[in-house]
């Protein structure tokens, strides 16, 4: 009896180590939400894809030399008018941010990643959300300027994730997701990213 009672609580620590491997694996290799899949069966089903598409993380405007010269003068500015107010620290930091950014965007360009839109939710990249983990979406179609899936996520660091459409059409999109999560109708662009896109920034 007492054997039998051992080997049956040795294939319980030994199921419960596989379900521990098993939720380990999926979390490094997806960055899932709380109520993301919890297993290798459940995780496959988000790439049975109702719709799916290939689209740049972020669009990098195109600059010309007008661009840098403006850039350069009002880096400048900030930093002469810091230095002048003796605040050598506020001057190093523009100094350095703008280092930043030039070396970002000159040698990290934007990388394709693919978009999936299935039963059980969206994924973007390596990264899960689940539908019940999305409280609402609007879609910006502004072309050729603006065509973004918008997500407000709940939980998430970066409540708002902001997925380019590229080439993919917007409307059988939107009737699909309508069925699965609320709309937030007449939602427009946020100032600050449209101020960053005049920009180019």
């Amino acid at each position: 009896m007492s054997k039998t009672k051992n080997a049956t609580e040795q294939k319980l620590r030994d199921a419960q180590n596989r379900e521990e491997k098993t939720s380990k694996s999926l979390k490094d290799r997806f960055k899932v939400m709380p109520d993301g899949p919890k297993t290798p069966q459940e995780a496959a089903l988000y790439d049975k894809a109702v719709f799916t598409w290939i689209a740049p993380e972020y669009i990098q405007h195109p600059k010309g030399k007008g661009w840098y010269m403006a850039a350069a003068v009002v880096v400048a500015v900030f930093v002469v008018g810091a230095a002048l107010t003796n605040d050598l620290t506020m001057a190093l930091a523009f100094i350095v941010l703008a280092s930043v950014y030039l070396y970002i965007h000159s040698h990290h360009p934007p990388k394709d990643i693919k978009v999936t839109i299935s039963r059980m939710g969206v994924k973007v990249g390596n990264m899960v959300f689940p539908f019940s983990s999305i409280q609402a979406f609007w879609i910006i179609y502004n072309p050729p300027h603006v065509t973004t899936l918008n997500l407000r996520v709940k939980e998430h660091f970066f409540s708002d994730i902001i997925i380019q459409l590229n080439h993919e059409d917007p409307v059988p999109v939107r009737e699909y997701l309508c069925g699965q999560i609320p709309e937030w109708e007449g939602k427009n662009e946020r100032f600050s990213d449209t101020v960053l896109r005049l920009l180019k920034l």
